[in-house]
């Protein structure tokens, strides 16, 4: 049985995590983003002892690789640590530049946009229309993939709910 849960979400960085080790067994837990492990020695004990794991993690999600070894059989389990707090800033971060982009689409279409601008003897030209519209998309998969991590939902067939759609058209020479 794993001796840390599944998932460890986080509610304060950094965060202390008790860990109970049994009786003459030695845990092993490795960080993968930063490589840094952690051991957690209870070998010499008849008993249980309780140990305090320091997680501060940088990231919104990352995965603790453990390997726990007693009696001389060794098992491995995997922990996930989020930190809902990255997810939901890196979200709004891509909302207000996806609110951004469309501002500068609008404002292109329109034709209020100048193709180049000279300040302080520098050159800047603007983005294309296609090449605002695949920073768009690109921004719009990140946000749908963040908040289907944050729902916990699938990440199957895109993530998309509607699977298919059929478009039914009337035969030639019908009235319908």
């Amino acid at each position: 049985m794993p001796l840390l849960p599944e998932k460890i979400y986080m509610v304060s960085n950094p965060m202390d995590i008790k860990v109970v080790v049994p009786a003459a067994t030695i845990v092993v837990i490795s960080f993968t983003s930063s490589g840094k492990s952690t051991s957690l020695d209870n070998l010499n004990n008849i008993i249980s002892k309780e140990f305090t794991v320091g997680l501060d993690v940088s990231t919104a999600q990352e995965l603790l690789f453990c390997t726990q070894i007693s009696n001389g059989h060794a098992s491995t389990f995997t922990s996930e640590v989020i930190n809902p707090v990255l997810y939901t800033s890196e979200y709004a971060q891509l909302k207000q530049m996806i609110i951004e982009i469309d501002s500068v689409i609008a404002n292109k279409v329109s034709g209020g946009a100048n193709i180049t601008i000279t300040i302080n003897n520098k050159t800047l030209v603007s983005e294309s229309l296609s090449s605002l519209e695949s920073m768009r998309e690109r921004y719009v998969k990140r946000a749908n993939a963040l908040f289907m991590k944050m729902n916990g939902g699938s990440f199957s067939n895109g993530g998309k709910p509607i699977k298919s759609i059929t478009v039914f058209k009337p035969k030639p020479g019908s009235t319908r």
